[in-house]
């Protein structure tokens, strides 16, 4: 991961789907694990749109694992994005697909929650962003590092329930703001 990021690759990792105790039901913490936990990669938790366009009313999904990360200690996710009930393309000879007829909407998508859908997402604006750059200021102008700062500044603060901003163990910077294409 490090040898990718050194090579100017943005590396986008999920922050993974442990975010609550199976056994307790609690929300716990230290839940990042490796590929994750890289200080090199873009962590990335989740969070839920509540199936609205307004981000007032965001949350941090509960299964969306919360730093530090496991062994080394390190402040993860750097930043979150929508990742639950997402509608994406369907492998249609995958396990998914087979054995959970619900998440299937029409015939050739599926809707799937998880901080995978949210690094999707995030790996999606970051391609805008390389693409933007390299329109306006020619290639390899944004360094990884360039990258994760850029989101992590631009990032939204998520609040709870009682209007109370999450920690950064839990939503890192913030939210990634939501990308549109840009003007010609």
């Amino acid at each position: 991961m490090q040898a990718a990021s050194q090579a100017g690759l943005v590396v986008v990792v999920s922050a993974g789907n442990y975010g609550t105790n199976t056994t307790t039901g609690l929300v716990g913490y230290a839940g990042i694990t490796s590929p994750g936990n890289a200080p090199s990669a873009l962590t990335v938790g989740a969070a839920s749109a509540q199936d609205t366009i307004a981000r007032g009313d965001d949350r941090i999904a509960s299964y969306s694992s919360r730093g530090p990360t496991w062994y080394d200690g390190l402040a993860k996710p750097d930043v979150v994005a929508t990742g639950t009930q997402l509608v994406s393309n369907a492998a249609k000879s995958g396990t998914l697909y087979a054995s959970y007829p619900a998440l299937i909407v029409g015939a050739d998508y599926i809707k799937l929650s998880g901080t995978s859908m949210a690094a999707g997402v995030t790996s999606g604006v970051v391609a805008l962003m390389i693409e933007a750059n390299r329109s306006q200021m020619g290639p390899g102008y944004l360094t990884p590092n360039a990258v994760k700062a850029a989101l992590q500044f631009s990032a939204v603060p998520v609040h709870d329930d009682a209007g109370t901003s999450y920690d950064n163990l839990t939503q890192g910077a913030g939210e990634v703001a939501r990308a549109c294409r840009p003007r010609r």
